[in-house]
């Protein structure tokens, strides 16, 4: 056998259960239903979480909106958690409480713990340790909810009682054409979330949008390995929920008035800094379905990039680049198009081609740097090489 004929069948190799994970993603997002919320009122006292560091352009556009849930307020608690922001964000979030005295508003402050990075893991801890909720929601302070979201997510959390719900995100008010180019990549990853939690197996999730049952945290909240790693305090928690309580115990919530608005990054720099940051947690991983999707994930794509670069050079790898590409867009678009019309984004479909092709350059890079290279975070800067070390000071 050539070396040219092992390494076609390599490429098979690792294309063939890359597609086989696609199909089964696809089967899962095509099986999940619109949930539409019950018309009697879910009685479940919320505890919303809110971790911030110098966020005073949006906290109260945050609040504003949590004020205005048509969840009946009695039964909702906000805590603002504040990790040494150093803008006038305590200041702001003082003000709205005094003006809003029906608003069960609580403003704390995270304890600094020494030579420890793991920022935003203790502001949620915190948050919940200072809450009496049993569903525990989190999000953060630039995003944006339609009245209806805390309703949706109670409504699904008494119906079919998941100790952990993933809820949609969205990016929104896209300005540019990169906004927009990022606006449409997400929307694959909020795919992929979807169908991978609707067949069980959920690989992603994100803390702009999620809620999790109390207990269910108590439990599990012994297992503190993922707080080696500044990042993944939403994925750490649901790989640990998942692990306690198995498959069902973790669903996505499909339905419009769930959706979550967040804003894409404004320059490539500050969107590479942020994807840096999600895969610095990846040796964390305790899943081994995450790390095996993770890895043939980033294989595949690095591998493809490959067949394209020498390509050039052979007809024949070209033809194999051309052929597996085309299968890829096939089998991905059906499950990208299903979210862009829940986000009523379809009008982006024309970029997907070009996205696509970005990805094969970005993955493979962002793969291998974000476990090398630091990043920065709410004006920190981590190394995803450094783990909580008590020997060495803390970086801010």
């Amino acid at each position: 056998m050539t070396a040219l004929n092992i390494l076609f069948t390599v490429i098979l190799a690792i294309a063939a259960l890359y597609f086989f994970i696609i199909l089964l993603i696809l089967a899962g997002v095509f099986r999940l239903k619109r949930f539409t919320r019950p018309g009697i009122n879910p009685m479940t006292k919320i505890t919303v979480i809110i971790p911030v560091r110098n966020e005073e352009e949006t906290i109260s556009t945050c609040l504003t909106d949590l004020y205005r849930q048509d969840y009946p307020l009695e039964q909702i608690s906000v805590v603002v958690v504040n990790d040494a922001s150093t803008d006038r964000t305590e200041e702001i979030v003082k003000e709205f409480a005094y003006s809003h005295p029906d608003f069960h508003l609580q403003l704390i402050r995270t304890l600094p713990v020494e030579n420890d990075r793991a920022f935003k893991k203790h502001s949620i801890c915190s948050g919940i340790e200072a809450s009496s909720g049993e569903l525990v929601v989190t999000t953060d302070a630039d995003t944006r909810s339609g009245p209806g979201w805390i309703s949706t997510l109670a409504g699904f959390y008494e119906q079919f009682h998941p100790k952990m719900i993933i809820g949609p995100v969205a990016f929104h008010e896209e300005g540019s054409f990169f906004e927009r180019l990022q606006s449409l990549e997400f929307a694959g990853l909020i795919a992929a979330t979807a169908g991978s939690c609707s067949m069980g197996f959920p690989l992603m999730c994100n803390g702009a949008n999620l809620a999790f049952n109390r207990n269910a945290y108590e439990e599990t909240r012994d297992s503190r390995d993922g707080f080696r790693y500044p990042s993944g305090d939403d994925l750490f928690l649901m790989m640990k929920i998942l692990k306690k309580y198995r498959k069902q115990s973790v669903r996505f919530l499909f339905s419009e008035e769930a959706i979550i608005l967040t804003k894409a990054k404004k320059t490539p720099a500050e969107f590479f800094s942020q994807r840096l940051r999600w895969v610095s947690k990846s040796r964390g991983y305790t899943d081994r379905v995450v790390s095996a999707v993770a890895i043939v994930t980033y294989l595949f794509n690095l591998l493809l990039l490959a067949t394209l670069i020498t390509g050039i050079f052979n007809i024949h790898i070209l033809l194999l680049f051309l052929i597996l590409f085309g299968i890829k867009i096939f089998l991905e678009l059906p499950a990208v198009y299903k979210i862009l019309v829940l986000f009523r984004k379809t009008r982006l479909l024309f970029l997907y081609p070009l996205t696509q092709v970005i990805d094969l350059v970005y993955v493979s890079a962002i793969g291998l740097l974000g476990n090398l290279i630091p990043y920065k975070w709410k004006g920190r800067r981590v190394s995803p090489l450094m783990r909580n070390n008590p020997e060495k000071p803390l970086q801010t």
